[in-house]
């Protein structure tokens, strides 16, 4: 595949999960980028659509208008079974975008964790245990706190995933560092495979979000991701009434790292 090939079908479908863009996307230096920012505006403007507000006074306005529009219909009773069905046609289109929406958003949320990692690749390179104090105060920032040990972390920080603030983690793995993000609020149905040319792994699900777990090719993380969650004590997102940090300012404190176009 050419990139004139691979940008004319992600224009047509920025969030696509083919292995064939995928592959392209990780060998070339030049439509990586390219891909990172069109998804990125693929995902605002969703929410964008997703958060419009309606007028005042629109719900008076849609209850009168049927007020009068039932008293005309009562005279032809008929319109209700054509009604009926395109009510009905609609209802199933709508459940197959819905399902369809949910595989898309997993693989942008698998496609997402790479594009972190490698954007901050830089964090691979720490060699050297850091305090517990200091990975323990991370979490804090969230309301949770280790309830175990983890094993020695090479890296912490909070991080930006996304639209969403988490947890950044570089481990030693066996091949070589291993990458975790604790991302609350990002729900996962199943485990989900991660992987690029370089990296393997999975995102596992949580009751509170989910957990990535990235190595390098070669390196198993199986059975990672559950023994971190038992691990960590996270408090229930909606019950816990943690307030997360402006982003401008933990910046400006040098302790969030933040995913580029993405």
């Amino acid at each position: 595949m050419n990139c004139l090939d691979f940008r004319r079908r992600l224009l047509t479908d920025p969030l696509s999960g083919d292995e064939e863009l995928l592959a392209h996307e990780a060998t070339c230096a030049t439509c990586a980028p390219f891909a990172r920012d069109l998804r990125a505006r693929e995902i605002r403007m969703r929410s964008l659509l997703q958060n419009v507000v309606p007028p005042p006074g629109l719900a008076e306005r849609v209850s009168l208008a049927a007020r009068f529009q039932q008293r005309a219909e009562r005279r032809r009773q008929w319109w209700y079974s054509a009604a009926a069905g395109v009510l009905l046609a609609v209802g199933v289109s709508m459940a197959s975008l819905f399902s369809t929406s949910i595989e898309r958003t997993n693989v942008a949320l698998a496609q997402s964790v790479i594009n972190h990692i490698e954007d901050e690749a830089s964090h691979l390179r720490a060699a050297h245990p850091i305090p517990t104090a200091r990975v323990n105060g991370v979490f804090e920032r969230f309301g949770a706190q280790l309830a175990a040990d983890i094993g020695p972390v090479h890296f912490a920080a909070e991080c930006l995933m996304r639209q969403r603030n988490g947890v950044h983690l570089v481990m030693p793995g066996r091949m070589g560092p291993v990458t975790v993000f604790f991302m609350p609020g990002e729900m996962a149905d199943t485990t989900m495979p991660v992987a690029s040319a370089r990296f393997n792994g999975q995102i596992v699900p949580t009751h509170w979000g989910s957990i990535a777990v990235v190595g390098e090719a070669g390196e198993s993380v199986d059975g990672l991701g559950e023994r971190l969650a038992a691990a960590v004590r996270w408090p229930d997102p909606v019950q816990a009434g943690v307030s997360v940090p402006v982003v401008g300012e933990l910046l400006a404190a040098g302790l969030v790292t933040q995913q580029k176009n993405g």
